[in-house]
């Protein structure tokens, strides 16, 4: 059996102290092996985020550990530089994460001056593997990020965070600013990267159509607690957690879910998942379902 890459034990992340202090992650605990994709989703204000900003060092675990390559992760400003390197992000906004002043040449060259490991044309080199690996032409290096869509701005930040040769990328809300045209593209070129050099990743998302799409496993945060876990097509068509049948009805069939009394109180609300709230996620699973024996093969 494979070893895992990242091993989640137990973490729990508060904020605030005394009386004051809030836990808004507790009991989290997967493992997660090369080469895989383990999708995190929930709501907004569930702890999905919290999690991975916790793998990344931005922010402190009140409890539990990280374990990363055999190794318990420490504070962010402990880790060595094989940690920070291994571990690499990109988050929600491209356009926010590049800095607007810098070429796109200047963006990706920086990380790389950084570290110190290549000399100045081997440094042009890889950066122009990099722009080749995101399947970007070469003549947007000279441009602003200004000048770029927001499929290229995240392509970008893609390969600014494979330039320090991830064994682990973290996959905040990546797509969720993007057009579903550029959904499609850049799910298809994180597929692409995670076979071409086995990288793990921790997809952060709502859209259950793009987990489907991504991950191997999925890991369902409601409240702060880990409520579902397990292989993609297991929890996604056999969904155990009331929360997890809740996020598929509103997948599925959104209009429906919000004009149905039994089910709108309990998205805006975020639960509880109510019995009268939950027969209105079956009749929304149920009537998805029957669509699609009746549609032609």
């Amino acid at each position: 059996m494979t070893a895992p890459l990242l091993s989640i034990q137990n973490l729990g992340v508060a904020y605030g102290s005394g009386r004051d202090r809030r836990f808004v992650l507790r009991g989290a605990g997967f493992d997660l092996a090369p080469g895989q994709v383990m999708a995190i989703v929930g709501e907004s204000g569930s702890g999905k985020s919290t999690l991975v900003r916790a793998v990344a060092g931005l922010a402190t675990p009140a409890e539990g550990r990280i374990m990363f390559e055999g190794v318990a992760l420490p504070p962010l400003g402990k880790r060595s530089k094989a940690m920070l390197h291994g571990i690499q992000m990109v988050f929600q906004d491209p356009g926010a994460s590049l800095n607007p002043r810098q070429s796109i040449r200047t963006v990706l060259e920086e990380p790389l001056i950084v570290v110190g490991r290549l000399d100045g044309a081997a440094r042009r080199r890889r950066v122009e593997e990099l722009m080749d690996l995101v399947h970007l032409d070469r003549r947007l290096l000279d441009l602003r990020p200004s000048a770029l869509s927001g499929g290229q701005k995240q392509r970008v930040a893609i390969a600014r965070a494979l330039s320090m040769e991830p064994r682990l990328l973290i996959a905040d809300e990546a797509l969720s600013a993007l057009d579903f045209a550029n959904q499609d593209k850049v799910s298809a070129l994180l597929l692409e990267l995670k076979d071409r050099l086995n990288l793990a990743m921790l997809f952060v998302s709502h859209d259950m159509r793009s987990v489907r799409r991504m991950a191997d496993h999925v890991c369902v945060i409601e409240g702060g607690q880990v409520v579902e876990q397990g292989p993609v097509a297991e929890v996604l068509y056999h969904p155990k957690s009331a929360y997890t049948q809740l996020l598929l009805a509103a997948a599925l069939n959104p209009a429906a879910a919000l004009a149905d009394p039994r089910l709108s109180a309990a998205l805006e609300a975020g639960g509880p998942i109510t019995d009268e709230a939950l027969a209105g996620v079956m009749d929304i699973i149920g009537a998805n379902a029957l669509m699609q024996e009746q549609s032609p093969s």
